[in-house]
């Protein structure tokens, strides 16, 4: 009978062998949390320091899917310059019945507008569900790695293992990201209810 006693490290699990390196479960995306993993590894074998590893490597994150926000970004615009004349549409026929034929010509009318200016309604989705795997995929190794264990960040933040016990870091992350809903063409949405929701995202987050 063999017993194995001590932390859950990817450099001690393999040195033991035996299958422990399975006992970290990095969920669905555990192919692209082991890339990452060795990322801010390397990143923190330079700056020394677990929190700015993470800052470094989340900015070449980001850097590597500009390309893909950009686009997004662009289709956003798009839309959010088209919809004038969306609502003018919807407006002609918004006596109508769900049910009523006359709902297709609704459809075509806006699918023509769509092709006339060169718009992809799912244009602002698409670049989306590219970026959703690097976040969930971020978010277990961080949730999952040994190495966070005890790590210094700065000032207050002596261990990044636990949550911020002042608040500031969820209360600024929260702020930032109304001021980029902002900045952000058509972010904080067209519609009222989707304004509101969007505005309702970073404090629930």
């Amino acid at each position: 009978f063999q017993a194995f006693f001590g932390p859950k490290e990817d450099r001690v699990l393999e040195s033991v062998g035996r299958g422990l390196p399975l006992l970290v479960d990095y969920g669905w995306f555990g192919w692209l949390v082991q890339p990452l993993l060795f990322g801010l590894k390397f990143v923190n074998g330079w700056v020394d320091n677990y929190g700015w590893a993470i800052i470094i490597l989340t900015f070449f994150i980001n850097l590597a899917l500009f390309p893909v926000r950009y686009k997004q970004m662009a289709s956003m615009k798009k839309m959010a310059d088209l919809q004038p004349k969306i609502r003018s549409i919807q407006d002609r026929y918004k006596r109508l019945k769900r049910e009523d034929p006359k709902r297709q010509e609704m459809n075509a009318e806006m699918m023509a507008l769509y092709r006339e200016h060169g718009v992809n309604p799912l244009g602002g989705c698409l670049p989306l569900l590219v970026q959703m795997p690097f976040l969930f995929a971020f978010y277990r190794m961080l949730a999952s790695s040994f190495e966070l264990r005890g790590a210094p960040f700065i000032w207050w933040i002596r261990d990044l293992s636990k949550p911020d016990p002042y608040y500031v870091t969820p209360i600024v992350m929260g702020a930032t990201w109304l001021i980029q809903q902002q900045m952000t063409p058509g972010g904080a949405g067209t519609d009222p209810t989707q304004r509101r929701m969007m505005l309702m995202m970073p404090i629930v987050f």
